[in-house]
């Protein structure tokens, strides 16, 4: 399989991709972290969430726009993201594990376990008007308006039934 080669294919299965924690809030539209590819001691988790975590939120979070800045001149790797309402929300990544870091974002951007479940429940009983049968608003497709009725209860015409044919006289 060629998805497997590289460095850690793990993190490219369907597995993996469903197992990240951080989902975006609806008003978050931007999220960017800058970064050092050869980083410092203390530099070194924010390279370690890109590696482990980028691709978790993009699969979790596929309205939100994530943007990876390498090699910036900059001092200290940092996080920002761009709301809707026109805020920034800045994050000082120095000195923190990929994990910490982790924890930051779910804390600061993310929506709660509470408001995942509703959203989740929501979309389970979202009621949609094109289908029918016994526990939908209509119990058949006859109902619509301009669909030919039930043959439960009237004869349907010799051209919609399977054993007519034009010709007869062909066999």
């Amino acid at each position: 399989m060629p998805f497997m080669h590289g460095a850690v294919p793990l993190r490219r299965t369907y597995y993996f991709l469903q197992q990240g924690k951080i989902f975006f809030r609806e008003n978050v539209s931007v999220f960017a972290m800058s970064f050092h590819l050869r980083p410092k001691p203390e530099q070194k988790g924010v390279r370690d969430f890109i590696f482990w975590h980028w691709a978790q939120l993009q699969f979790n979070n596929p309205k939100v726009q994530l943007v990876k800045h390498r090699e910036l001149e900059i001092i200290t790797p940092f996080a920002r993201a761009y709301l809707d309402d026109g805020r920034e929300v800045l994050f000082d990544l120095e000195g923190m594990g990929r994990e910490e870091i982790e924890q930051q974002i779910i804390q600061t951007l993310g929506k709660t376990e509470i408001v995942r479940k509703r959203e989740s429940l929501e979309a389970i009983a979202k009621v949609n008007p094109a289908d029918f049968g016994t526990n939908c608003e209509r119990q058949c497709i006859c109902e619509v308006q301009g669909q030919h009725t039930c043959t439960g209860l009237i004869r349907a015409p010799k051209t919609l039934t399977g054993k007519y044919r034009w010709n007869h006289n062909l066999l």
